[in-house]
């Protein structure tokens, strides 16, 4: 069985009209049909407005209760934004009267209980920062109810129209053509069988997911170069490469489809089309003049860099610390256990706080402005946690046993690019081969990886990670955890878990170059849970609607969720807190 669901929203008022949005569902709808996909096709073009209401039902219609779906072909085209790493938002036509976007990720996840083989997932949406308080605290919603099967993990093909942080375009319609969403487009030129570029080398007649990938990155150069635009799409593609045939030759139905007209290009070499519109959250245009490209203003597109106030210098701290706050000096550490000022004069906010062997403590710091920044320190690693003067908020670990600025660089990096959006599931093995740092694993880099991970439903590799902190005697970053869907069991003052057998990645000549740690086989391992709520803001959307796995500790923190602040490290207001403080009987220094 094979079943699509296209979706084109092209008022999402107060937004730009995309009238592109229209073209491209109708156009993957026919695709789908002759491609012999049990097709829906979701659209505003009777002025219907697209909802979440209105795509819960079209799924549930469509998604069998009693079968086994071999594809799913999932595709927007609309506005859009990205939330966290690797975290991406589709906004409906009412996103801005009921304050509610479609996470993609979260309805990933909620795919995983209906017995799907094999998922797509095609998205022709922005993928830039908020620029707005209104966007940035939409509800994030999975869609979807819990499936009638227990989750298990498809061979995920995903591809974005831009990567993490940019704008996807739309061109306006002429004579010649219809208003193009670009992406759409020529992915549909792939996947009709229009270009040879499009097949696969090795899988004779046939565009396979690697095909796709690789003619989608070639033609998105080309239009870009054509109409003047900056547009490279982000796809991540399972294996092997022929786990899906999206197009073959042979196919008696696959024949037949028009050749796509488009747009006439610019005639001024130097100028972008007129009308081009971003896919993004931008004010309404106002006539048809040209939309403006250029980007916003940098402190409305990204927050400074980290790196400025995540300096420790090269003093040592006093052997009885484990807790470093730079920047804005706290008023109080509320813990599970307990802390108290190290009196060390080296630095004004160095703390000691109680952590039992072989264990980690819930930390949540308080600001005299009624912030509270969380936290987790480890029994034998230093914490260092940074506010700056704009509040923005990070935190890393290291050894307490020698120079801790070197160590945590690669962790103020990852950092760094997760809160300006330049961090892609592409580069997670290589920050996953930076986790084992001296004699520890590196905690923060763990529960930011979880994430990339995450994005291309690579569970194995989320699990892999747990492993090793287990290994180490180190509690699993709470995310790992979560992410990684592992049983939560309540242990004391802390959550155990049990991480199962994890079978080695296929040998390639890009895993043959990764470290061991990143593509062996592990033997199963029970460990501890490092924390007590999920470390980046991200993971809260997880909480609200839990996995069987996800529900002790989604029980104990879902009262929080109206509390946390706009950040990438989780954070709250001063009710949230406090909620958390007296649910798990919190202590302050």
């Amino acid at each position: 069985m094979k079943l699509c669901l296209t979706i084109g929203v092209s008022r999402a008022p107060p937004l730009s009209y995309l009238p592109g949005a229209i073209t491209a569902a109708k156009e993957m709808k026919e695709w789908a049909e002759r491609s012999g996909y049990r097709t829906t096709i979701l659209t505003d073009d009777g002025k219907v407005p697209v909802t979440v209401s209105r795509i819960r039902t079209a799924l549930l219609e469509l998604l069998p209760e009693n079968d086994i779906v071999n594809a799913f072909v999932l595709h927007f085209a609309g506005h859009g934004y990205r939330a966290g790493a690797e975290q991406n938002m589709w906004l409906p036509s009412d996103w801005n009267t009921e304050l509610r976007a479609i996470s993609v990720e979260g309805l990933k996840k909620r795919l995983y209980g209906h017995g799907i083989e094999n998922l797509t997932i095609l998205s022709d949406a922005c993928r830039s920062l908020p620029s707005s308080v209104d966007i940035a605290d939409l509800s994030q919603d999975s869609v979807l109810p819990r499936g009638p099967y227990d989750p298990s993990f498809p061979i995920i093909d995903r591809f974005n129209a831009v990567t993490d942080g940019k704008e996807a375009y739309m061109l306006p319609g002429d004579e010649n053509a219809p208003a193009r969403c670009i992406f759409s487009s020529v992915l549909l030129e792939g996947l009709s069988g229009h270009r040879d570029e499009a097949f696969d080398k090795y899988v004779r007649d046939c565009v396979t997911s690697e095909s796709l990938d690789l003619f989608s990155k070639t033609r998105m150069k080309e239009i870009s170069e054509l109409y003047r635009l900056k547009c490279a799409p982000e796809n991540t593609v399972g294996t092997p490469r022929d786990h899906f045939i999206y197009f073959r030759r042979d196919n008696p139905g696959n024949g037949g489809a028009a050749t796509l007209r488009w747009p006439a290009p610019p005639e001024t070499p130097s100028a972008p089309s007129a009308g081009v519109e971003i896919l993004e959250h931008a004010p309404p245009l106002k006539d048809e003049a040209l939309f403006e490209l250029a980007p916003a203003p940098p402190d409305e597109r990204q927050p400074q860099d980290i790196r400025q106030s995540f300096r420790l210098g090269r003093e040592y701290t006093d052997d009885e610390v484990n807790l470093v706050i730079l920047g804005q000096t706290p008023t109080r550490i509320w813990t599970t256990e307990h802390a108290a000022d190290s009196g060390n004069k080296v630095r004004s906010s160095e703390y000691k706080v109680d952590v039992s062997p072989q264990s980690a403590s819930q930390i949540l710091v308080e600001f005299d402005d009624g912030i509270f920044a969380s936290a987790v320190v480890y029994d034998q690693l230093l914490t260092v946690l940074s506010r700056d003067e704009r509040g923005v908020i990070g935190w890393a670990c290291a050894s307490r046993w020698v120079e801790a600025q070197p160590q945590i660089n690669s962790s103020i990096n990852a950092i760094s690019n997760l809160q300006a959006g330049s961090l892609s599931a592409d580069q997670v093995d290589n920050i996953a081969a930076q986790l084992r740092e001296m004699k520890h694993v590196n905690p923060t880099l763990g529960a930011i990886s979880s994430y990339l991970y995450d994005y291309s439903g690579d569970i194995d590799s989320i699990r892999r990670m747990a492993y090793f902190y287990c290994l180490y005697g180190q509690g699993i970053p709470f995310d790992i955890a979560y992410m990684g869907l592992l049983p939560f069991h309540r242990n004391g003052p802390v959550y155990a878990t049990d991480v199962p057998p994890i079978a080695a990645r296929n040998a390639t000549p890009e895993n043959d170059r990764l470290p061991d740690w990143v593509t062996r086989g592990t033997d199963p391992i029970s460990g501890f849970v490092a924390g007590l709520w999920p470390w980046l803001r991200q993971g809260w959307e997880f909480v609200e609607e839990p996995e069987n796995e996800e529900a002790i500790p989604a029980e104990h923190i879902r009262d929080a969720i109206p509390y946390l602040l706009p950040s990438q490290f989780t954070s709250f207001s001063r009710d949230g807190a406090e909620i958390l403080i007296r649910k798990f009987h919190m202590e302050g220094n």
